[in-house]
């Protein structure tokens, strides 16, 4: 067998795959300067070129090497990237933040408003604390392989510059966001003697029929905490919805606004049958969920005017 190395266009190879039936058997005949696809009866012909004028990989230096099974890898990016920032002009929110420690992992996304943590313990080959930003992008990109991987451990190789996941015949290589992500630590409450318990289900389906009525301009919904019940009211041009539910452990009198589709991302990735809502301070805080058995995730979300 011979080596044979040429460039194509992937849109036009990954086009021509995705029409054609599955399982259909595919058979390359390379030629100079053209690549031909002959599927069934069918030909496509593509033209190449010169492999030497493709980018050629960048060398990293100051590289850590974190070993992590993909399935809690893909966990924690599922259930924070969508916190992510997306073409905002502060750089660093437009992407997913890694906090690694030699007995941690850290990440955090956050677009101003809401804010996304997930942390899992494990044994880091490192000397000192490493913290890098992964663009939205490679985010992306990172979440379909995974989502296509069958390889039980991922190895992530983080340099001063660039970050890379190699998987078994697949290697993604992305540079870094250049810039200092916010301390996510001091939004963090330290006030928790407001913590409401709520079932998550009946939160949930609360805020889903409330939501027809929402003004798509402002997208607010208000929470009144009133004798152990929480009242859920949105309102629009079109007509308005009041829905009710019971709650535990209410301390106090409360009135408070969020965007709704805020509150909905997070209740739909917590999985448990109840959920921690801590409001410190009153009506100008923002809030803390969690799941009432589970400190692997928190979100915090911000209050709002409607």
């Amino acid at each position: 067998d011979t080596e044979v190395t040429f460039t194509i266009y992937a849109k036009d190879l990954i086009d021509i795959v995705r029409k054609l039936p599955e399982k259909t058997q595919i058979k390359f005949k390379i030629e100079e300067n053209k690549v031909y696809l002959n599927a069934n009866k069918n030909t496509f012909e593509l033209n190449t070129f010169n492999h030497l004028d493709f980018p050629a990989l960048p060398k990293t230096q100051n590289t850590s090497v974190i070993k992590i099974k993909q399935e809690t890898l893909k966990e924690l990016i599922e259930n924070t990237s969508f916190s992510m920032g997306n073409q905002d002009i502060r750089a660093y929110l437009n992407g997913l933040f890694f906090e690694l420690n030699k007995n941690s992992l850290t990440v955090v996304a956050t677009d101003g408003h809401r804010l996304s943590i997930g942390e899992v313990s494990q044994e880091n080959n490192l000397e000192e604390k490493k913290t890098v930003i992964l663009p939205r992008k490679a985010v992306l990109e990172l979440t379909k392989l995974l989502n296509k991987s069958s390889q039980n451990i991922a190895e992530i190789h983080l340099s001063d510059n660039y970050f890379s996941l190699i998987d078994s015949n697949t290697k993604i290589i992305s540079r870094l966001i250049d810039g200092n992500f916010p301390n996510y630590k001091q939004v963090m409450p330290t006030d928790f003697s407001n913590t409401i318990v709520i079932d998550r289900e009946d939160f949930l389906s609360s805020l889903q029929q409330a939501s027809i009525f929402v003004d798509e301009r402002t997208k607010g919904v208000k929470l009144v905490f009133r004798d152990d019940k929480l009242s859920i009211f949105s309102h629009s041009e079109r007509g308005r919805a009041e829905t009710q539910i019971e709650v535990t452990k209410q301390e106090k009198e409360l009135e408070i606004a969020f965007n709704i589709h805020y509150l909905i991302s997070v209740l739909e990735k917590l999985t448990s049958k109840e959920i921690n809502m801590v409001i410190p301070g009153g009506e100008n805080k923002s809030c803390l969920l969690s799941a009432i058995d589970d400190e692997s995730y928190h979100y915090i979300i911000m209050p709002m005017r409607i």
